[in-house]
């Protein structure tokens, strides 16, 4: 069984910029991989061996009761393009420990069909990859290189851009939020120029530090308006911690705020716990890139 790490993202900085006719959304946003990482096996056929009806998912793990396992599943989604396409070695069993939490924001489903694009075929072509990715979903794309990227388009235009070193991050599972309902939930003043994003990246380009002034994401407002936890909980969360900025990641709900200090970080961490009883809370270190293997 081959097996590789399907890591975490935060979405630095996520900006509505406008609506396609077939009601995609535009995005600019900045990417970053985080080390929290699902952990993705898989079985392929033997040469001549005869292939099941259908490939066999296993999950298991913290989250795994969230995770589908029917034909909507996004990591089978990537066997059957595959497939398809006539790229990689046929699977018969897919192992998933799923440790990202689903609905969070954190792109752990995309993060897995990624690493499940990777493990199958990696010995194709990368703009044959690069089509099943964004094939499965518009965050794959940028699952399938990870690091940190300038991100356009639905997801498919990606200018890679230069990581964070080591920058320590406090994230904090508020709730779940289903994607599909925040973006119905996007009103018209919800969408910005994508200047954020730009001057975030610029600052990743000089080698700066980012202001945490531009962490954030234009989804929060219809997250907000479609959970009343979160809402709840987001209050209890500022109440606790005066004057640390925390930004929503994605379409939610996990927020996140960045810190230099290890020992902050868990007093800070731990301020949170006592005072947002059944939430997640994890420090998590930015990435440069996707690891191949664990």
């Amino acid at each position: 069984m081959r097996l590789g790490r399907a890591p975490a993202k935060l979405n630095l900085v996520l900006e509505l910029t406008g609506r396609r006719a077939n009601g995609y959304h535009e995005l600019a946003a900045v990417s970053h991989t985080v080390g929290w990482s699902d952990v993705v096996g898989l079985e392929a056929l033997a040469p001549g061996a005869r292939a099941p009806d259908a490939c066999q998912l296993l999950v298991y793990g913290p989250h795994s009761a969230q995770v589908p396992h029917g034909p909507e599943n996004i990591v089978l989604k990537a066997v059957r393009l595959l497939s398809e396409q006539g790229l990689g070695q046929a699977t018969s069993r897919i192992v998933l420990e799923k440790r990202i939490p689903t609905q969070s924001g954190l792109g752990g489903g995309s993060a897995d069909a990624a690493a499940l694009i990777r493990l199958s075929a990696p010995d194709a072509p990368t703009s044959a990859l690069e089509e099943v990715a964004l094939a499965c979903g518009a965050d794959v794309p940028f699952a399938l290189t990870g690091g940190a990227a300038l991100v356009g388009g639905i997801g498919e235009r990606l200018e890679p851009l230069p990581p964070l070193s080591d920058q320590l991050f406090l994230v904090v599972v508020l709730a779940a939020i289903s994607t599909a309902a925040a973006y119905a939930a996007v009103q018209a003043r919800d969408f910005s120029d994508g200047s954020r994003a730009e001057r975030l990246a610029s600052s990743l380009r000089a080698g700066s530090v980012p202001d945490p002034e531009l962490y954030g994401s234009d989804l929060q407002p219809a997250a907000l308006r479609t959970s009343a936890t979160l809402r709840q909980r987001l209050q209890a969360l500022r109440h606790a911690t005066p004057g640390t900025p925390w930004a929503m990641t994605g379409s939610g709900g996990a927020f996140f705020t960045p810190l230099d200090d290890p020992e902050r970080a868990v007093s800070t961490a731990r301020t949170v716990a006592l005072a947002c009883p059944g939430v997640l809370v994890r420090t998590v270190v930015s990435e440069p890139g996707w690891p191949d293997r664990i």
